[in-house]
């Protein structure tokens, strides 16, 4: 076990079997999702042992009903339960992570954070289309649930972080005093535009609401030095590349190349780590290696995997 702990600002539980019905459906079945089914449905499949090509042919020979069974069956056997993963957690030495349910029901999620409340934090979604009744969800979910930060995405609202039906949203998290996610990367869902989630929407935030405390997620690429800048144009600014392995920051060509430079410079303060490993399907002790190895001091690496989050956490 690793001799100083890690924090997680993106730790998927462990999905059970009516989660990857769910998520593999709107991967492979969704249209407007189809991108997500090369990129992610292999791994997430290959999480319950089965094979996304056997399942295009049984999808084809015999139905939804019958490929919906198979993934059933194979999640039933082969997921893991939460006291595992907390097990596993401990044993890799993770000292918390902010997670959330699948569905993003914010009542499961607290039902989460309450069975394992020194593990984890809990992430708030609710859709700022719903104006006031969004705003009191909010409250409702950190006074009465006990959770600890709003998470938007832009793909899922259909709204870029500046959009003012945001921001009664940013003002009543300065009230309470709890940080906003917010996701700013390309997204593969054809129901947007590509760059919905571009960093720069973020900038208007950022000026706007000084006092907040942004984490802007998803390592912003292929707008990496747009979403570095941020970090460097405003201190309640901070980043982390969940969903994107770090080992592509020390690939030749990947456009990750510059968080090597500012991960020990300028804004050495303000990266973070965060896995979303179902993602990935890449295990978080995997993922916390390739921090590990990239060619940063190890004060920096350390600064990576905990300190930069207990900071913003803290604040």
């Amino acid at each position: 076990m690793r001799d100083y702990p890690v924090i997680d600002l993106c730790l998927d539980m462990p999905m059970q079997a009516d989660e990857y019905i769910q998520t593999l459906t709107n991967m492979c079945l969704d249209p407007n999702f189809r991108g997500y089914k090369s990129a992610y449905a292999p791994g997430i499949a290959g999480q319950i042992g089965l094979n996304i090509e056997e399942l295009d042919q049984i999808l084809e020979r015999e139905g939804e009903e019958a490929w919906k069974k198979i993934v059933d069956d194979a999640a039933r056997k082969n997921a893991m339960t939460p006291d595992k993963f907390v097990e596993y957690l401990d044993s890799i030495n993770v000292a918390w992570g902010i997670t959330c349910d699948s569905r993003h029901d914010n009542q499961k999620t607290a039902e989460i954070v309450h069975a394992y409340p020194d593990r984890f934090k809990g992430f708030i979604f609710v859709d700022p289309n719903k104006g006031m009744e969004a705003v009191r969800e909010l409250e409702k979910c950190v006074k009465d649930y006990g959770l600890h930060a709003l998470y938007l995405t832009a793909f899922r609202t259909h709204l870029p972080a500046n959009d003012k039906k945001n921001y009664p949203l940013y003002a009543k998290a300065c009230e309470l005093g709890i940080p906003v996610h917010i996701y700013s990367s390309l997204n593969l869902s054809k129901a947007v535009p590509y760059d919905i989630g571009h960093p720069r929407y973020i900038d208007e935030v950022a000026r706007d609401f000084p006092e907040l405390r942004i984490m802007a997620g998803v390592s912003g690429w292929p707008w990496v030095l747009d979403f570095i800048s941020l970090a460097y144009r405003h201190q309640n600014v901070y980043l982390n590349f969940e969903t994107h392995e770090p080992r592509k920051m020390n690939m030749r060509g990947s456009g990750y190349e510059p968080y090597l430079f500012y991960a020990e410079s300028s804004i050495k303060d303000r990266i973070c780590f965060a896995s979303n490993w179902t993602t990935q399907s890449i295990s978080v002790d995997d993922l916390v290696k390739q921090v590990e190895d990239l060619p940063l001091q190890k004060d920096t690496i350390q600064r990576i995997l905990y300190t930069n989050a207990a900071e913003f956490y803290n604040r």
